[in-house]
């Protein structure tokens, strides 16, 4: 995600600190911000001295300090606050009127101004403002990318999987930590259709990877993306055409076999008529053009983490014959496959890219359940 508006990165309580030289003030705002949910004091001190090093050894999100006018004591810390401590909030307090210390908080990079006393539910408002304006907001690409899963276009996704890609390498610095970090949060947000609200995962997340190295080639980005959509396809359209998760389960148990409408209709008991629509309706695009992208999508996993030939991994992915898995191929990928080996697998990325942990996580995420037992 670019430009968050704070580096609070975890969803547990807002950590607040308190510094007032006066006890009984202290007391009673820790028993104020006790009762906003979500909220909770880690620290509070009437020593200014050692304040800084409290800041920096429990790394609070907000502080609220006294100004104590007309020493200036509060702003000098709080000043010290945000040079040292990146991403904090800091509200003064005081009794005085602000416009007696407005000229004082001004420049500082103050968040705010609190005029004692303050009741309980004048700080509660503040606290909880604070922390939504605070909120990391899904990014233009997230946005991007939910907005197809919503629109039931799988299509449209697959069209457009290599700009997205590099969209996300671009948002992140092309930094593969902070790729698989937004790859993480991706894949649990995504199939719930609510970045809040992820729907769990019974079998499991294979994100974030364990090994980041991997995410420095953008084809494996983008199959990553992939997997985090199709997943998300699913389970959107699972939800509204229950039949189809059965449908979803036997392609998935299948995808080495040479999968057909036939094959589907019988095993999994719903006429073709009906597969096909609701398939279109769901995913806009036909039942067959959706199983060849899932091949298509593992084959490419499979020339990256494996030197296997192009007509074992049409074997492996269930295309008998190999003339017929080129053409596929190129249709949705715009590319021979001897093109795509050429591009994609280079000397410099040929550690990254043998096979390990992270490239079984994939693979089973891209339906490569039953390619486990095979030897690379």
């Amino acid at each position: 995600m670019a430009s968050l508006p704070t580096n609070r990165r975890d969803q547990g309580p807002y950590r607040i600190m308190i510094v007032d030289s006066d006890p009984l003030q202290r007391l009673a705002l820790s028993a104020m911000i006790a009762r906003v949910e979500g909220f909770t004091v880690i620290n509070s001190t009437g020593d200014f001295k050692s304040a800084l090093n409290l800041c920096l050894r429990d790394k609070p999100d907000l502080a609220l300090i006294d100004m104590v006018v007309p020493w200036m004591t509060g702003l000098d810390l709080a000043k010290e606050m945000i040079a040292a401590r990146e991403g904090i909030s800091v509200f003064v307090m005081s009794a005085h009127d602000y416009g007696e210390v407005v000229n004082h908080v001004l420049g500082l990079n103050i968040t705010g101004f609190i005029s004692k006393p303050i009741s309980p539910e004048e700080l509660a408002t503040i606290l909880i403002r604070h922390k939504r304006s605070r909120a990391p907001r899904p990014s233009p690409l997230f946005e991007k990318i939910r907005a197809l899963v919503k629109d039931k276009d799988f299509g449209a996704f697959c069209r457009e999987l290599r700009s997205l890609a590099n969209a996300l390498r671009l948002e992140n610095n092309s930094d593969p930590v902070l790729i698989n970090e937004r790859l993480a949060t991706l894949w649990l947000a995504l199939a719930g259709d609510r970045p809040d609200s992820p729907e769990p995962d019974p079998q499991g997340q294979p994100f974030p990877l364990d090994d980041v190295s991997l995410l420095t080639v953008a084809p494996v980005v983008e199959l990553c993306l992939f997997a985090i959509a199709d997943r998300a396809f699913r389970q959107n359209a699972a939800k509204r055409g229950p039949r189809l998760k059965k449908v979803f389960d036997h392609i998935e148990a299948n995808l080495e076999l040479p999968l057909g409408l036939n094959a589907l209709v019988e095993n999994c008991h719903i006429s073709q008529g009906h597969l096909s629509r609701t398939f279109k309706k769901h995913f806009s695009v036909s039942v067959m053009e959706y199983i060849h992208l899932k091949k298509i999508a593992l084959a490419k996993a499979l020339f990256l983490f494996s030197e296997k030939s192009m007509a074992e991994v049409a074997e492996m992915i269930g295309y008998n014959e190999r003339s017929y898995f080129g053409k596929v191929f190129k249709k949705y990928e715009n590319s021979t496959i001897q093109q795509f080996r050429q591009l994609t697998v280079r000397a410099d990325t040929q550690a990254a890219l043998a096979m390990g942990h992270s490239q079984w996580k994939l693979l089973l995420a891209l339906g490569g359940q039953n390619l486990q037992d095979l030897d690379f």
